[in-house]
């Protein structure tokens, strides 16, 4: 059993980044007029639970899956594809209220298998060759995102939100059962992940311990990186690419409470949900606009992962 420690602190601090921001805003907070922060502040703080604990997550699974500290969804490029498949699926004039997401999972899925593939060098796969086959494709993927926008004369504001982040998505009533159904249907991809934490915890050892064990690691790999995407598709259909979540808080759980995934994967959620609703805050109050969400996270993202490329490799 994780120690309830453990648990303690991580939920307060979500529960602290909740009540903070229902009652931050521009408009302020009042009880007698709840309107604004129900109507206004309460989707996106779900939005954002929901958000940045899958993207601790996919985190900390990918983390643990190749042994590599520098990857993560952003880096690998699965956000930049399935913000790629999202822009197709607002092109078809959102056939469905899960057209985004569907196109957005096939993106995602796609620039896996691609990244996956560029990174053998030599008949194997290397920390370098990942990260700057992620890189690469992130890169290439937010270049045609950029092109499509121009060609489709959307809003720059909305191609800015779209690869760098936001959570203040206005919930119709068709978005909003939508968004129910795709939290249903992410729950037991989340449970999947978090049932393969013995299998993580072998194959931190080395691939051929984990296969003499009975692993199959080619099987698990395919796997993870299926519900990875998916699960990121998810994210990224709503609230557009967040940058660095994925990266940095697998880091602080594993720094704080070891390696043993048993914690890692669910301590990685509530962390990173608290982390992104702190985000969010800082990037809705700190200037006369909204800032997307990735400004706020490359500022302290960027330094980590300076620190993690001088300690790691």
């Amino acid at each position: 059993m994780i120690k309830s420690k453990s648990w303690f602190v991580l939920v307060i601090l979500l529960l602290v980044a909740i009540v903070l921001s229902f009652g931050l805003g521009p408009s302020g907070f009042s009880l007698s007029d709840l309107s604004i922060p129900i109507q206004l502040r309460l989707p996106r703080i779900i939005l954002g639970i929901f958000a940045g604990g899958i993207l601790g997550l996919v985190g900390a699974s990918l983390q643990g899956l190749l042994q590599n500290p520098l990857v993560d969804p952003y880096t690998l490029g699965i956000a930049s594809g399935a913000s790629f498949g999202a822009v197709i699926g607002y092109l078809f004039g959102r056939l469905g209220v899960f057209t985004v997401p569907v196109f957005a999972f096939v993106g995602a899925l796609a620039t896996m298998f691609l990244v996956y593939n560029l990174a053998f060098v030599k008949g194997r796969i290397t920390k370098i060759s990942l990260v700057l086959a992620g890189v690469i494709m992130s890169f290439l993927f937010s270049g045609i995102v950029m092109l499509l926008m121009v060609w489709t004369q959307k809003p720059l504001v909305e191609i800015i939100y779209l690869l760098m982040g936001r959570l203040n998505v206005v919930f119709t009533n068709e978005l909003l059962v939508s968004f129910i159904v795709i939290v249903i249907i992410s729950i037991p991809v989340m449970i999947y992940l978090f049932s393969k934490w013995r299998s993580l915890n072998v194959l931190s050892m080395n691939e051929e311990v984990a296969e003499s064990l009975g692993i199959d690691t080619q099987k698990l790999t395919r796997n993870i990186f299926t519900a990875s995407s998916f699960l990121i598709a998810l994210v990224v259909s709503f609230t557009g690419a967040i940058s660095f979540i994925g990266l940095c808080v697998p880091h602080i759980i594993r720094m704080v409470y070891g390696p043993d995934h048993y914690k890692v994967l669910p301590l990685s959620f509530l962390l990173g949900a608290s982390l992104l609703l702190f985000t969010d805050l800082i990037a809705r109050s700190i200037a006369p606009i909204e800032l997307p969400i990735s400004v706020i996270t490359a500022l302290f993202g960027v330094p980590f992962f300076i620190y993690l490329l001088k300690k790691k490799l």
